[in-house]
């Protein structure tokens, strides 16, 4: 398995503000969706129309969409990362926070809120992050000034792999979009899609 030597919770608003993003031939998500099969784990993606697969191999899952306001953007994004040992819940817990801390680039994002929990998710422990963040360096479609702050919000799900915990997954739902555009049911929409994450014999 090709493995990132770690990941960045913010890596999401990098994929979706790519080039690659804006070609047309990228394929759609289809209507309905089908729960999508990758090596070790699977995925539903949501009922929504314009959800494109940006990436996808055995192991990585990107997905992007287009919001309905101006620059708005959403991403799904599934990442193996190799994962230092732990004993604990609480030294999982600080694994995640300090590492996601370290990728958010102070001179582009300004944290203003980082909670970082364990939880118990479909039977299997987990940490789960809600993370937002101030970007002030968001790439736009619409020509605003690239100093206009935008708001990243994330919440991600971590597990560490069932047969091999020095390998861990992070399933990342994302909403870029402008301080006055925040969807009050981002929680609940991001959870429908963390939620369906299933590793394979589970």
């Amino acid at each position: 398995m090709k493995l990132l030597q770690w990941f960045g919770i913010l890596c999401t608003a990098l994929v979706i503000s790519s080039c690659t993003f804006m070609q047309p031939s990228l394929p759609e998500v289809q209507i309905p969706p089908k729960r999508i099969f990758q090596k070790h784990y699977s995925l539903m993606p949501p009922n929504e129309e314009g959800w494109l697969i940006i990436q996808k191999d055995a192991y990585q899952l990107t997905l992007g969409k287009f919001g309905d306001t101006t620059d708005e953007t959403f991403a799904i994004q599934i990442i193996p990362f190799r994962l230092p040992e732990f004993k604990t819940k609480d030294e999982f817990v600080h694994i995640i926070k300090e590492n996601q801390i370290k990728k958010a680039d102070p001179k582009r994002f300004k944290i203003i809120r980082h909670d970082v929990t364990s939880n118990m998710v479909n039977g299997t422990d987990c940490i789960k992050s809600h993370m937002v963040t101030e970007d002030s360096a968001a790439i736009k479609r619409s020509g605003n000034p690239k100093d206009t702050i935008m708001i990243l919000e994330a919440l991600t799900l971590n597990y560490a792999m069932p047969k091999d915990r020095t390998i861990g997954v992070s399933i990342i739902y994302s909403h870029r979009y402008y301080p006055e555009n925040r969807d009050p049911a981002f929680i609940e929409k991001a959870m429908g899609v963390l939620n369906s994450f299933k590793f394979k014999n589970h």
